[in-house]
């Protein structure tokens, strides 16, 4: 098959026609006479071919797709396989999945923006919007007759506490501590139930650690999906309808999967000792009943569909510094203050080697130890094995979408990176 790169060469305006492997077809949209694809872009290109080549023959991924952008300018796109491996159905460019965590930095985004129309200030107790939060309690162990030792808070949890995830919160997914295991019979992440007893819910629950002293990974993004909507009046998909994602054209990003595109909705699957399984709302991460119907919880934290086309938009704009085709979401500043460590003395074992956090993305640091993305990279992924990173020296943006959870065991993210920089060390 043949991959179409329309290269033009700012003296000659020639286009060039390169043959690539089998991965699947592509045609690169028109470029500007200014744009020049280099020798680097079509070694990336290959490089990314034999990633995706290398995933369909390992057998583990049914169908996945990368995009890659340099220099605001589109440089690969490549697919393989099935978004429905039962049903033969192809892995398209139009292909909508869950993105789950990759939520995350979109919430922050819509966050930051009522944070530049002076709603709060980042060190703002929590509890000042969301009084449930006013007398939070601290998990201390068991006493003697395996009862709960319950501590008072050191400070108030703020709101750059849920940002940079050091509230003292929990999932409840991913860990089996007592209160990991309250999450769990509360339901906190219950689809039907609204954000409002989500919230209250939480506020019930002793934190795991004390505010500040430790980065874990939790349910805080959820928490600030319900700040952004006490602060702004709207549902928080109402918010991100009107502020990011009509803004930027993300017309197949939401909440749930838009009606009449059913068919496009990629299927679930899951990597087990046993082999890949597909998974239906039986599971414990339910297939469909999040997303194919509207719910009452709006997710923050990991409730969101999209394509490949609309978060590559979403990346651009943060490579951009906060704009997009005209349309400002966030200043310079404040994006920087995000992709910035927001850690400190705090302990980031958790995040491993290599990264620190800012304010709802990791970042890359320059130790050579950790993820094969250069030094100032910022990045997330999602519990399907979607993921995105953004590289501002290098001025690339690339996107990876597939939907099979626990792919990271096959070191996804990892292989991805050494594709794009070819490196495993990049600068």
């Amino acid at each position: 098959m043949l991959r179409i790169f329309q290269i033009s060469l700012i003296a000659l305006f020639s286009v060039f026609l390169l043959s690539c492997s089998a991965i699947g077809p592509t045609v690169s949209p028109p470029v500007e006479a200014a744009f020049t694809f280099s020798g680097e872009d079509q070694a990336r290109a290959a490089r990314l071919d034999a990633y995706l080549a290398g995933l369909r023959e390992q057998g583990i991924m049914p169908g996945a797709s990368v995009l890659v952008s340099r220099n605001g300018h589109e440089t690969y796109f490549g697919s393989f396989g099935d978004r429905d491996r039962e049903a033969k159905t192809p892995f398209t460019r139009d292909t909508i999945v869950r993105i789950y965590s990759m939520t995350k930095p979109i919430t922050g985004i819509a966050l930051m923006m009522l944070f530049e129309e002076g709603k709060f200030t980042l060190d703002d107790p929590i509890a000042k919007y969301m009084p449930e939060y006013a007398d939070l309690k601290v998990y201390a162990g068991k006493d003697e007759n395996e009862q709960p030792i319950l501590e008072d808070t050191d400070r108030p949890v703020s709101i750059r506490d849920l940002m940079r995830h050091s509230a003292g919160m929990t999932y409840g997914y991913f860990g089996d501590t007592p209160i990991d295991k309250l999450y769990r019979e509360k339901g906190l992440l219950d689809p039907a139930r609204s954000t409002v007893e989500f919230s209250n819910d939480l506020a019930s629950i002793p934190l795991l650690y004390q505010p500040g002293k430790k980065w874990h990974y939790s349910v805080a993004v959820d928490v600030q999906g319900r700040l952004i909507e006490v602060l702004s009046g709207q549902t928080l998909g109402d918010f991100m309808q009107s502020r990011i994602f009509e803004p930027l054209g993300m017309k197949n990003t939401g909440f749930s999967v838009p009606e009449g595109q059913q068919d496009r909705f990629g299927a679930l699957y899951q990597l087990t000792k046993e082999g890949v399984k597909r998974l239906d709302d039986s599971d414990t991460f339910k297939a469909n009943q999040p997303f194919l119907t509207p719910q009452a919880f709006q997710s923050g934290g990991g409730g969101l569909v999209s394509t490949i086309d609309d978060y590559m938009r979403f990346a651009l704009m943060l490579q951009n510094e906060g704009t997009l085709d005209g349309k400002r979401l966030l200043k310079p500043q404040t994006l920087a203050m995000m992709t910035t460590d927001q850690l400190g003395d705090i302990d980031p074992v958790e995040l491993g080697p290599g990264q620190t956090f800012g304010l709802d993305f990791a970042i890359r640091t320059t130790s050579t130890d950790g993820p094969p993305y250069a030094p100032g990279s910022f990045y997330w992924g999602g519990l399907a094995g979607t993921f995105f990173f953004v590289d501002p020296k290098n001025d690339i943006t690339v996107v990876l979408f597939d939907q099979v959870i626990g792919a990271g065991a096959i070191k996804l993210r990892e292989r991805l990176g050494q594709a794009v920089y070819g490196n495993p060390n990049p600068d």
